[in-house]
């Protein structure tokens, strides 16, 4: 019986230095909190806003196999030269509400309802730079005929099966059978 109670008085003396440290440790100094921004905004994307970006030129690439006409071309250069300058200003949105957040979570001052608001305003930011990519999406598309739009759909998936898709590179399988249910991309 003595032996636990030596036990225990060493566990219960580990823990109060245990929280005694963490207690005396110091908010990130500025410099920390710089470097932390900085490598946070150097991390890559999501494919997801890459692949938006890759349809678009492929469309553009394949417009003479599509037999597109030269006023469908200039739609869809148009439509994806909008979507990459709104994609820049999202991304930088994101980026800069995503740094917000993170300065909040390493500042020990700052209150949980703070932190919160922080990552939802990047949460919002996300989602309108993937609806973005929706958007460019489904305006270009509708610029195809149909038959236009079945043969495109039909040899960029192809080439999206041969390089591995967005899908693939989070782990999920291709799914052949929802190739008709006119989902044009992985959000």
């Amino acid at each position: 019986m003595r032996m636990r109670g030596r036990e225990l008085l060493a566990v219960l003396t580990m823990g109060c230095l245990a929280i005694t440290a963490v207690s005396a440790a110091e908010t990130p100094s500025e410099a920390q909190l710089e470097r932390l921004m900085q490598m946070a905004s150097q991390t890559p994307d999501r494919p997801d806003h890459d692949y938006v970006s890759n349809s678009l030129q492929a469309l553009l690439q394949q417009s003479q196999d599509l037999k597109l006409s030269r006023e469908q071309t200039d739609k869809i250069r148009s439509i994806t030269d909008q979507y990459e300058r709104t994609r820049r200003d999202r991304e930088t949105a994101y980026k800069r509400s995503e740094m917000e957040a993170l300065k909040l979570i390493h500042d020990n001052r700052s209150s949980l309802f703070s932190i919160e608001t922080a990552v939802q305003k990047a949460d919002q930011e996300h989602s309108k730079l993937r609806m973005a990519g929706i958007k460019a999406l489904r305006e270009a598309r509708d610029v195809l005929g149909p038959e236009q739009y079945g043969n495109w759909r039909q040899s960029h998936a192809a080439s999206q099966l041969a390089q591995g898709s967005p899908h693939q590179e989070r782990g999920e399988q291709y799914d052949s059978e929802s190739s008709g249910s006119g989902r044009v991309a992985p959000h």
